[in-house]
């Protein structure tokens, strides 16, 4: 580990770079750029709605389930406890049916926010000049 600092020699610090960006000789970047994708914002988002989905069968078929269980125990104390349960289970399906359908379009939000602030800083750096030793260079890094 080399420090860096006040009064520490910055040619004796490691350069930093990104695991995925390639390092050429001398610590420079290879030329491979960071690119962000939407696809794993717009995946989690499809498996959201499906998990949405499988919440509102689950619901039915569970209150199905009961209508089954409970028509003969009229008037036993296990009727109530049951009903009970049901409400408990119907109050925790609620919960994440809710989550999910709220988590689908913030991801969906997220992958649309990331594209277009790639964009803008894309056009912001393809206008910057950078020079070395006073020799400017283009875009094309020439």
């Amino acid at each position: 580990m080399h420090p860096v600092g006040p009064g520490v020699d910055d040619a004796s610090a490691a350069p930093m770079a990104l695991s995925s960006v390639g390092m050429g000789s001398g610590g420079t970047p290879t030329g491979a750029d960071l690119r962000h994708s939407g696809g794993p914002w717009m995946k989690a988002a499809g498996v959201a709605e499906s998990l949405l989905a499988g919440m509102g069968t689950a619901k039915s078929r569970l209150t199905t389930a009961h209508d089954g269980t409970t028509a003969g125990l009229h008037g036993l104390t296990c009727a109530a406890a049951l009903k009970a349960l049901l409400a408990s289970w119907e109050e925790r399906v609620g919960a994440v049916k809710a989550e999910c359908d709220s988590l689908a379009p913030a991801l969906r939000r997220v992958a649309k926010e990331q594209h277009e602030r790639d964009a803008r800083v894309k056009s912001s750096i393809d206008g910057l000049q950078v020079s070395s030793k006073n020799a400017p260079v283009d875009a094309a890094g020439r």
